[in-house]
């Protein structure tokens, strides 16, 4: 594979679809968990 994935391609939006979510999701749960600063 010599060329980079297309940002429009379905699969590769959906793999940055979810993580993202994971990635908020962990955010909020870190903000939850921590005291509040």
């Amino acid at each position: 594979m010599t060329h980079d994935f297309p940002i429009y391609d379905p699969n590769t939006y959906l793999i940055f679809k979810i993580s993202m979510l994971v990635l908020m999701l962990l955010v909020l749960l870190i903000i939850s968990a921590a005291p509040a600063i």
